[in-house]
């Protein structure tokens, strides 16, 4: 068993070295010259990182198999690739045929670390399934419960906003008002399609996270820790890791900070609004 003793630092090692694997030869088999230039030492750190933090969701829920792979690949491609095309929309940046090939081994890679993680991180039960997951949506998803993630997609938006505006140096303006015009009003896209499309993606990440407060019932304290750094690392850190060599230092450094700061407080709102204390 991968779930105790040595077997807790094994496990996501594994899923690192698969995670690696999986995008190096995809990328391959895609495109042979972009592969060159992924550096396998920073995958490998970047899939471990992901490895332990998708640990206490895999191990402490009791996901029967094909739950967990369907769960976990919905999970990893809205926050990861899915994410990514957001970001780029809302930046401005073309999505060429580049970009589209660097995205599939992304998808890839969800996909086999979703079966990795549920093969290398089984619970001790295996009990929780599709229709079980679908029923208890189901009974909780009211009215009250769409407001709530229409609010923390909002919520999304503006933080975004704020922390973009007021710690991304690439903006050179000292006013934050000045800033956010700025952000707002890059090409291609006008600002009410940005934020639109922020408010889009905060809600979306609020539903695909939802199944997990139905069934992992903790302290918010607890789910506060464990889905904000979940979050952070599977849409912010894992990417920037793995792509370490080819982003400017200063600009890494402030998107890690600034995601690190978004993904806790907009966790926070989910748990405040969806958190149910354990027994």
């Amino acid at each position: 068993m991968l779930s105790s003793g040595f077997g807790k630092y094994l496990a996501p090692t594994s899923l690192g070295l698969g995670y690696a694997i999986i995008k190096i030869i995809t990328l391959r088999l895609l495109n042979s010259d972009l592969a060159i230039f992924q550096d396998l030492t920073y995958q490998f750190l970047g899939g471990i990182l992901l490895g332990f933090a998708l640990r206490p969701v895999v191990i402490m829920i009791y996901w029967k198999w094909h739950t967990s792979i369907l769960f976990f690949s919905l999970f990893l491609i809205v926050l990861g690739p899915i994410g990514q095309i957001f970001r780029k929309i809302i930046w401005g940046v073309q999505l060429d045929n580049n970009f589209w090939l660097l995205l599939i081994p992304e998808i890839t890679a969800a996909l086999g670390i979703s079966i990795l993680a549920t093969i290398l991180l089984p619970p001790p039960q295996k009990i929780i399934t599709i229709g079980f997951i679908w029923r208890k949506f189901k009974i909780a998803f009211n009215l009250k419960v769409f407001l709530k993630f229409i609010f923390c997609g909002l919520i999304y938006a503006l933080v975004y906003l704020i922390l973009q505006s007021n710690f991304d140096e690439s903006f050179s303006s000292p006013f934050w008002i000045d800033r956010v015009e700025k952000l707002l009003t890059l090409p291609t896209i006008s600002a009410q399609y940005k934020i639109i499309l922020l408010w889009l993606q905060g809600t979306l990440n609020a539903i695909i996270l939802f199944p997990l407060f139905l069934v992992f019932l903790r302290e918010k304290v607890e789910l506060i820790v464990i889905f904000g750094s979940l979050l952070f690392i599977v849409a912010v850190f894992t990417p920037a890791f793995a792509n370490f060599l080819r982003i400017e230092p200063l600009l890494l450094l402030d998107q890690v900070f600034i995601g690190f700061c978004l993904h806790f407080i907009y966790v926070s709102c989910l748990v405040f609004c969806f958190g149910k204390k354990g027994n």
